[in-house]
């Protein structure tokens, strides 16, 4: 059984993937407000449409499917806000966002485990976001410095 939930939810977490990939990239760089609000009006019904598909779940499995629509809701949010405002601080936040969605997908990951073996998956999880906070971190910088170099020079 818990392979099945377990290809199930691989297979739920892809569709998130592609869904994402797919509602932001139909919006143009240079978003009008209609346009804005359009993409996120998309975003809210397919983040409902992933609510409710985690019915068919049942238990530990719904709650995983639930925290991964939820997480794929913000980071959907943050890219386009990257989108509408492009700026090194918009795409750190688009990469905070994901850090987070997966963080929270893998602490509830981590309720049904005990004792240790749920200490250490939390410890994990906690450090893999701390990780990619600061990855983001590191980039936001690294895009400012290239931008800084490619302005003239007055």
């Amino acid at each position: 059984m818990f392979k099945t939930t377990k290809k199930r939810l691989v297979g739920l977490a892809l569709a998130l993937g592609v869904g994402a990939a797919g509602v932001v990239a139909g919006t143009e760089a240079a978003m009008s407000k209609t346009a804005f609000e359009a993409a996120q009006d998309r975003i809210e019904a397919q983040a409902e449409a992933q609510a409710k598909a985690c019915a068919r779940f049942k238990g530990h499995a719904k709650d995983v499917c639930r925290v991964q629509a939820r997480g794929w809701e913000k980071v959907a949010k943050a890219q386009l806000e990257a989108q509408h405002e492009p700026s090194p601080e918009a795409q750190k936040n688009v990469k905070f966002a994901r850090a987070e969605a997966d963080h929270d997908v893998a602490r509830r990951r981590c309720e049904p485990l005990k004792d240790r073996a749920r200490d250490l998956c939390v410890e994990r999880a906690k450090h893999e976001r701390e990780a990619a906070i600061r990855l983001a971190k590191v980039e936001k910088v690294e895009e400012q410095r290239q931008a800084q170099r490619a302005a003239p020079k007055s």
